[in-house]
């Protein structure tokens, strides 16, 4: 039974290969029929073309070759009229005419053209200077259509007696048209044409329905295939898309989610595929998925998570509705993780707020300056005139250092707002590190600090400039040192990365409070009673003139960790 079943799928397998062979094969072979039918009415076409232009010429050779010398031009263009209308009662023959190089017809089959223009839609003075034998096909009226045949007329009688070295150096004078009827041809190509449309129809109709019908199977085919890509090509995109993606039922469960929002939420798929998303997502998520609109629609905002190791990350969430008619048949997320972004996108914001502030400060201090300098030389000459132990003369040397500290700040703010200028050269960070820690010696034993260096066995050098990043160094280890007036420890590390070689500062001091934190770059924040502000500012638009980076983490009473990273 089972065999039986077998061999008849195998004899409709044979059966539908033969079918679908035998269309493929009528298909091709109208298709040949056609292009053998439309070559033969070419070369019809052009064989009757062949076979005009060679009569024409043999025409125009005749008549050259009975036109016979006259003594004068009225008898030979006599001579060649008589010539003419015998030649043109030939059969087939509906006209013969002679014009001169202008157009103007001298000779005519039909005597009462003679001095009419012909030929004026052509280049009558080059042609009579031709041999070469043209056509063209004129309309005719009062009947079928003519066939003309044209060129030059050149006597026989002037090649030899007025140019003996050759025909080639006759001048031109004439040009002969001779027209034959078409009639017959047209009547033969009518029945000729009549006949092949019919076979090209009939053999069009098999050859298009076995197209169609070839054409329906491999559409079927290639869709069913292209189904199955699709499938699979929609699959690996959604498994490794770098946008988390998670879309839920009408009922709200979890029907699919991908790696990278497993990796995004911190779940797996197969602990969310059974649950309702109000079980297992955070609650912000749950709220953008309860406010989405019924009717359809995207709904797009950032969300701030608190992971679970405590560190806060920012969300941009896409939610929307699945429709399908006008029904909601599911709801859908894509997440993406936009901490680091959003970050950038901070110090980018303060990198041109730092800029707008370096212009208006080297303006205010430009204009400071002049009127600094003209309280400085009253209070000078103000002290000189005082008595030695005047109060004035305190008061006149109190103004000249305020006058000082005021030229300082200035200083200061014209350095930081002047673009940067480096003088770059290759060296290791250790000996900048090495050689600002001598210049803190004094400050590290008055506050009893403990200095830690710990320097990678192979150092890669940087470039960089040697004055700038001890500036730098410098304001760091002051810092810390600040923070530490009662002892500590100041740990410096030059760490060694794939692309940035990390020069890392530890101190255990006060540290910086949550709310001061993302100030310390702006110019004039200080915590301290005598600082300008201006130092950390100064750190980073030096380490950005490197194209490195630097990174402040502090927390109040925990000591503070600063990261200069510098391009390898």
């Amino acid at each position: 039974m089972v065999s039986s079943i077998m061999n008849k799928g195998r004899r409709k397998i044979r059966f539908d290969i033969s079918l679908w062979a035998a269309i493929s094969a009528v298909a091709v072979i109208a298709v040949i029929f056609a292009m053998m039918a439309m070559a033969q009415f070419q070369r019809q076409e052009k064989k009757a073309v062949e076979i005009f232009v060679e009569k024409g010429a043999t025409l125009i050779r005749s008549f050259e070759a009975g036109m016979s010398d006259a003594a004068d031009e009225k008898n030979r263009i006599f001579n060649m009229q008589k010539l003419l209308i015998a030649i043109a009662q030939q059969p087939d023959i509906d006209y013969i005419i002679v014009t001169d190089n202008e157009g103007s017809i001298i000779a005519d089959s039909d005597p009462s053209m003679i001095s009419q223009k012909y030929g004026l839609d052509l280049d009558t003075a080059q042609i009579a200077q031709s041999r070469e034998t043209k056509w063209r096909q004129t309309a005719n009226p009062q009947g079928a259509d003519t066939f003309e045949v044209y060129r030059g007329l050149f006597p026989l009688y002037l090649d030899y007696q007025e140019h003996p070295n050759g025909p080639e150096k006759v001048q031109g004078e004439f040009v002969i048209y001779v027209g034959f009827n078409m009639g017959k041809i047209e009547k033969a190509t009518a029945v000729d044409t009549r006949n092949t449309i019919i076979r090209i129809i009939v053999l069009l109709l098999v050859g298009s329905l076995a197209i169609i019908s070839l054409f329906l199977v491999q559409a079927y085919r290639l869709t069913s295939s292209t189904l199955s890509r699709m499938k699979v090509f929609s699959e690996t995109l959604i498994k490794n898309m770098p946008v988390g993606l998670v879309a839920f039922d009408g009922g709200g469960k979890i029907i699919s989610c991908n790696e990278k929002a497993q990796e995004i939420l911190e779940v797996s798929c197969p602990d969310l595929s059974e649950a309702k998303y109000t079980e297992n997502l955070p609650e912000p998520l749950q709220n953008l998925l309860a406010g989405l609109p019924a009717k359809g629609g995207l709904v797009e905002q950032d969300i701030e998570i608190t992971a679970f190791d405590g560190e806060k990350k920012k969300w941009e969430v896409l939610g929307a509705v699945l429709v399908d008619d006008d029904i909601s048949s599911g709801k859908m997320l894509l997440i993406r993780d936009v901490t680091q972004i959003r970050e950038l996108e901070k110090e980018v914001a303060r990198s041109r707020h730092l800029t707008s502030i370096s212009s208006l400060a080297a303006g205010v201090a430009h204009e400071i300056r002049n009127p600094l300098s003209s309280i400085k030389g009253f209070a000078v000459y103000l002290k000189e005139r005082l008595q030695s132990d005047s109060e004035d003369k305190k008061t006149a040397d109190i103004i000249i250092d305020e006058v000082e500290r005021l030229n300082r700040v200035i200083t200061q703010l014209i350095e930081f707002a002047r673009p940067m200028d480096l003088k770059k050269e290759s060296a290791r960070l250790s000996s900048f590190v090495e050689h600002t820690v001598k210049l803190v010696e004094p400050e590290v034993s008055n506050n009893n600090v403990t200095v830690n260096i710990n320097v990678g066995k192979n150092e890669p050098f940087v470039e960089a400039d040697p004055d700038k990043v001890k500036q730098v160094l410098l304001n760091i280890f002051l810092n810390a040192l600040m923070a530490m007036k009662k002892g500590g420890s100041l740990d410096i590390d030059i760490i060694e990365e794939k692309e940035s070689v990390q020069v890392v500062v530890k101190d255990t001091g006060k540290g910086i409070g949550e709310n001061d934190l993302p100030r310390i770059y702006d110019p004039y924040f200080t915590s301290k009673p005598a600082g300008t502000g201006l130092g950390l500012a100064v750190v980073q638009k030096i380490m950005e003139a490197h194209g490195g980076k630097i990174s402040v983490e502090s927390a109040r009473g925990k000591g503070t960790k600063v990261s200069l990273y510098f391009p390898r």
